[in-house]
């Protein structure tokens, strides 16, 4: 049997880079109407008005209602990053924005205590509701968290 060079290279990276294929499953916020796509087998913890919080053995996402008055989607990023200072959060990056077709969003990674982290917030674009994004993980280069974050969507009423 004659394998190609560029097989065995192929099944060599398989090796050395193992892929992470993780079927991702939407959820949803009921008390707000948000939805967002996870990892299949997240316990959720808190489903309320005051939170809404799920974990795996992995990754712990906390997503709550963005308090805040008249808070503009210019003031977003600063506002993020005091809420990472006081949180403690080390190592922060600096803030990246992004547009989703219903929300301004900001964040920024860093570490929460010993484990990687990344926060944002999701203000929808018809100023309606906000929302703050905690997501707590293992791996440092973890992609995962950008595409939980890349997922929000309000539900169509």
């Amino acid at each position: 049997m004659k394998i190609s060079f560029a097989a065995a290279v192929a099944a060599l990276s398989l090796l050395a880079f193992p892929v992470k294929a993780q079927e991702l499953v939407t959820t949803e916020w009921k008390a707000y109407g948000v939805t967002f796509k996870v990892p299949a087998g997240f316990a959720v913890e808190d489903d309320s008005e005051e939170g809404f919080v799920m974990a795996d053995p992995t990754y712990y996402v906390t997503v709550q209602l963005l308090e805040g008055d008249g808070l503009r989607a210019a003031e977003l990023a600063e506002e993020l990053k005091s809420v990472a200072t006081d949180d403690e959060v080390t190592r922060q990056s600096a803030v990246t924005s992004f547009d989703l077709p219903q929300f301004h969003g900001v964040q920024l990674s860093g570490d929460c205590e010993t484990d990687p982290c990344t926060y944002s917030y999701l203000m929808a674009k018809d100023g309606s509701c906000g929302f703050y994004v905690s997501i707590v993980y293992k791996e440092k280069d973890d992609t995962l968290p950008g595409l939980i974050l890349r997922s929000f969507q309000l539900k169509d009423d």
